[in-house]
């Protein structure tokens, strides 16, 4: 007999895993890929959509004829600030770009021009101008520097919406991801920033819906109750909103290591808070966490590699790896920075990166250090004092530096972790409600 189960895609900027969930939430089945980026017009990596889209069709085909579950419920669960837009039929009409792409210095003047002053917009729109990132002036980029490319979209939708839309054929806009520092929404009036009227990018984005929504559709003959897609890390934080009565503190880590604060007093931001780093984000009902980010597992992933060839160790030799109060004292009584960063803020970096170690040990003891003070000061900015339990979700779940350095900067507080690793894909899933 068939089990009944859900099927959540998690489609991350690294990785695209699925998982298959029993009605107690079980995994009863998991894969995982790595689909290499391709290049935009300028040459810079872009999502390969369509080769996304393959795979996820191929193991939806596979595990819909599978002789053990029955799949009653799907959903997906993927990254933010990223668009995917399409013509009037419905087609992908221009590369999915990436959020770190860069553009010319002057291509968002304008847009403070009119819209502006910087300081005011950001505090409205719950983000700092991180370009890009901000993935609401993606289209504005498109419509001011790709004029031509821009008049074939007729539709925008995010990433999330778009995987869900690959399989409905229904476009949804959803409030997670209209959160997630898009510069789409002013939090203070709590709708979409006037801009987006102004300029016609209205016209373009589908129509709201939430997350626990559904799309009842046929797949090869079989009834699939669809969720319209989730950001990734507000579906880890539904985890623990369900589940929890007191206050807490959720890191959620990966590519990026996201704290969420969802029981700030105060959901207004001010301008301190945002040159500070402070990001307004949204639960799946529309109402504000206030959070802070930090792009701590690209920059995590960029140096072990640096390591791992220096000391020649194998590949995954650091995730064994355990705390050692000697080497920890050690690097403390000396208190130097040796790591020059990437890709995070370059404030007490040395001029050059010293990797002098005795061992990959001391190196990556050094490295989850200079880390871990990095994310001491993104905790700080949302709190005065944290509260007594912090849930760490996701990568560094696991990591036992990691995991005792965070105890040593807050030693009031408990520490939960919760080394599945697959908070995201759950929380999509329970987006769904559990299958019967």
């Amino acid at each position: 007999m068939k089990t009944n189960c859900t099927l959540v895609f998690d489609i991350g900027k690294t990785n695209q895993k699925y998982f298959v969930f029993d009605k107690n939430h079980t995994v009863l089945d998991k894969g995982q890929t790595n689909i290499p980026t391709i290049v935009d017009e300028d040459e810079h990596p872009a999502e390969d959509i369509r080769e996304i889209v393959r795979w996820m069709k191929s193991n939806f085909e596979r595990l819909l004829n599978s002789d053990l579950f029955e799949i009653k419920n799907a959903n997906i669960s993927a990254h933010g600030a990223t668009f995917v837009h399409l013509d009037s039929g419905g087609e992908v009409v221009t590369p999915v770009y990436d959020y770190h792409k860069p553009v010319e210095e002057n291509t968002f003047d304008s847009f403070y021009h009119k819209y502006g002053p910087e300081a005011n917009f950001s505090t409205q729109t719950g983000s700092k101008n991180v370009k890009m990132l901000n993935s609401g002036k993606q289209i504005y980029w498109l419509k001011t520097k790709r004029p031509e490319l821009f008049k074939k979209v007729k539709h925008s939708l995010h990433l999330p919406q778009y995987l869900s839309y690959a399989f409905t054929g229904k476009m949804f806009s959803e409030y997670s991801s209209i959160g997630c520092h898009t510069d789409l929404w002013d939090f203070e009036k709590q709708q979409y920033h006037r801009w987006i009227l102004k300029e016609g990018i209205i016209d373009l984005l589908p129509p709201i819906a939430k997350a626990n929504e559904t799309v009842l559709v046929d797949l090869a003959g079989k009834k699939i109750n669809f969720g319209i897609g989730i950001h990734d890390s507000s579906a880890a934080l539904l985890i623990y909103l369900i589940k929890s009565t007191s206050p807490f503190l959720l890191i959620s880590t990966g590519t990026w290591c996201i704290t969420f604060n969802p029981f700030a007093k105060d959901s207004a931001f001010n301008e301190t808070e945002i040159n500070n780093g402070a990001i307004a984000y949204m639960k799946i009902d529309g109402s504000v966490v206030k959070t802070s980010r930090l792009f701590m597992g690209q920059e995590h992933k960029i140096q072990v590699t640096k390591l791992i060839s220096q000391f020649e160790k194998p590949e995954l030799y650091h995730r064994n790896l355990k705390f050692n109060i000697q080497i920890f004292n050690s690097i403390k009584e000396k208190g130097k920075h040796h790591f020059r960063w990437e890709y995070l803020d370059l404030k007490d970096c040395p001029e050059r990166e010293d990797l002098n170690f005795n061992s990959f040990e001391e190196a990556y003891h050094q490295l989850m250090i200079e880390l871990m003070s990095l994310l001491e000061e993104k905790i700080l900015i949302l709190y005065d004092e944290p509260p007594k339990t912090f849930f760490v979700d996701g990568g560094f779940s696991d990591n036992d530096i990691f995991l005792k350095l965070l105890k040593i900067k807050f030693y009031n507080q408990v520490i939960v972790s919760k080394p599945e690793a697959y908070g995201s894909s759950l929380g999509a899933a329970i987006a769904v409600k559990s299958v019967s």
